[in-house]
């Protein structure tokens, strides 16, 4: 199931919120909900805002880090990968420049989410700010599942290193013995 969503992570994460928006909007219309005054409507999008722009840049931040990593990578030997290190190997496979893509993806959506939404803030009359509520469900979902696949993405680098490094830890142990 992961693997459909990170085929098309941008498509899902619009269609989710999409969908919450949808929800609200319906619970809105039957009066289940209310909406918020657009005081505190106008103060939760600049908030998402906010926080969008920061998560933008530490995922930025990230992608800059895999990319310096990238440039001082050995490309390994196809015959012998044991004394390779796993960022070596992953630099060397596919799945870096889907993680490249993904976090790029992640950082486009976030700035998009950003900049929508303090456009929405700066140029909405008094009378329609009350419905940013909206907006403000939509990036508030688009933050959550890009925060979401990004920690899915450490996870699995994270997960890559620890099934090397038994194999690193029982090295040493044999050679000590000898």
């Amino acid at each position: 199931m992961i693997e459909i969503y990170f085929k098309r992570p941008l498509l899902f994460d619009y269609l989710f919120a999409s969908i919450a928006c949808g929800l609200f909007y319906y619970c809105y219309h039957i009066k289940l909900v209310n909406l918020p005054e657009s005081g505190n409507a106008l103060s939760t999008t600049t908030d998402l805002s906010t926080i969008a722009l920061t998560l933008a840049g530490f995922v930025l931040t990230l992608l800059t880090v895999l990319v310096t990593f990238k440039t001082s990578a050995k490309v390994p030997d196809r015959n012998n990968n044991d004394d390779v290190t796993v960022f070596d190997l992953f630099f060397s496979t596919k799945l870096y420049y889907k993680t490249t893509d993904l976090l790029k993806n992640g950082i486009k959506s976030l700035t998009f989410i950003a900049v929508v939404g303090f456009s929405l803030k700066i140029f909405l009359n008094e009378a329609a700010t009350r419905y940013i509520t909206f907006w403000n469900i939509i990036g508030l979902v688009i933050i959550v599942t890009t925060l979401w696949r990004n920690l899915l993405i450490l996870s699995k680098i994270i997960g890559l290193q620890k099934e090397r490094e038994p194999q690193v830890q029982e090295e040493e142990i044999d050679q000590n013995q000898e």
